[in-house]
């Protein structure tokens, strides 16, 4: 069933019809553009400067006159680079970047979640919490996967694919520059299977985490194109071990089983659904294959867009109220994780993801005792931080993380740290 869904796939969307963003509507000049150029070939036309989501809020009155959709361009995309652990997916992500004039988005790491903005690691506190309220990364959850906080890790994952989607299309709509993602918040699904059937999460885990996908993506914009870097499970564990990650080579989590389910719930299950709307290439990247294949392949696709197809729909605009509304959502990402976290008739209230009352007290009493901890990021005067007539809120934030990483290839983005 795999391989057929697979070669299906192949077929039909191998080169299929992209369209370009965000057809306003007729009225507006703007120049129908179908395929994506590398930067040699593409022609360097004058634009508006990017709106600086970075630095001042999206809100009504800042986007009424903004000349938004003069920004956007054959590239204005959204890639998503997927497959197994150790395919190469960061190399290729790197040089689609570097030949369309894209974003690269990194993905998340647990870094960002636990070490603050001036260097604190909140996991120094965890020999003085109960077991229960620990911290819990990707090193501790290859030594022990069977840890009661492996729900707790993967709920983490969730919400910072999550958070950085988001991340990704503000950045596109803002300024019109294309985004590179390496894995997604669709690609969770292929985790959270895997990681069931091997015994890691329970069924109500997992039906708690499809739950919330299932409210949490409604307002999200699905990518253009998603490039599957397909890899047989032995190959991959031998990429593991080349690259030498003595974590992953010692780890019992990357047996053949756990990642052929890996592979099935991908292809069965995200790049299934998001095929009537995605376009999808898939790659045999059993042996490392030649990017700029990739490359001719995308410049392939013809972006061209219409509302009577329901490829690309989400991205077909008639009024730039739309992006704007969205720019807002996406910046100020509170009511977004409300949608994600809203209790349903489908919610399990799965007791595996909740944490004792007493044990998030002790935390949080814990964390009081921590100077860097007081106050939020740039609100700091022992760190040296200017507080006197400063915004509330920081533009740029994060709901979940200490640390977001995701615009560090993005030279006017001023990260703190």
């Amino acid at each position: 069933m795999s391989s057929l869904l697979a070669v299906n796939i192949l077929k039909s969307n191998g080169v299929g019809c992209l369209t370009r963003l965000c057809k306003i509507s007729k009225s507006h000049n703007v120049i129908q553009v179908a395929f994506m150029k590398r930067l040699s070939l593409k022609e360097d036309l004058a634009k508006p400067k990017p709106f600086p989501y970075w630095k001042k809020p999206c809100n009504v009155f800042k986007l009424a006159f903004d000349p938004t959709i003069y920004r956007y361009d054959e590239n204005t995309k959204l890639i998503i680079v997927d497959g197994l652990p150790a395919t190469g997916k960061t190399k290729v992500c790197q040089k689609l970047a570097e030949e369309f004039g894209l974003l690269y988005m990194p993905p998340p790491i647990h870094d960002e979640i636990f070490v603050n903005a001036y260097g604190y690691d909140v996991r120094e506190l965890d020999p003085k919490l109960p077991t229960g309220i620990q911290s819990y990364d990707l090193p501790r959850f290859l030594k022990n996967p069977l840890h009661p906080q492996v729900p707790a890790f993967q709920l983490n994952w969730l919400y910072m694919r999550f958070e950085q989607y988001m991340n990704a299309l503000l950045h596109i709509l803002s300024t019109g520059q294309g985004v590179v993602l390496n894995r997604s918040i669709y690609s969770d699904v292929a985790f959270s299977d895997a990681m069931h059937n091997a015994g890691y999460l329970s069924k109500e885990v997992v039906t708690e985490f499809n739950t919330m996908k299932k409210q949490g993506l409604t307002a999200l914009l699905r990518p253009h194109l998603i490039i599957y870097l397909d890899s047989p499970p032995e190959v991959v564990q031998q990429n593991i071990k080349k690259r030498g990650n003595m974590d992953e080579i010692n780890s019992k989590v990357f047996t053949t089983q756990y990642l052929s389910d890996m592979d099935k719930s991908y292809k069965e299950k995200c790049l299934a659904w998001l095929s009537s709307h995605t376009h999808i290439l898939m790659y045999d990247w059993s042996k490392e294959g030649n990017v700029s294949d990739i490359v001719m392949n995308i410049e392939d696709l013809d972006l061209e867009e219409s509302e009577t197809k329901t490829m690309l729909d989400d991205w077909v605009f008639m009024e730039s109220e739309e992006i704007h509304t969205l720019m807002i959502a996406y910046q100020h990402k509170y009511h977004m994780f409300s949608e994600l976290n809203k209790l349903s008739s489908e919610t399990t209230l799965s007791l595996d993801l909740w944490h004792s009352p007493y044990d998030r007290e002790i935390h949080e009493e814990l964390l009081e005792t921590v100077e860097s901890e007081k106050y939020s990021m740039g609100f700091h005067p022992t760190y040296g931080d200017k507080v006197l007539f400063k915004a509330e809120t920081p533009i740029l934030y994060s709901v979940c993380r200490r640390t977001p990483r995701d615009f560090v290839n993005y030279s006017e983005i001023k990260l703190p740290y």
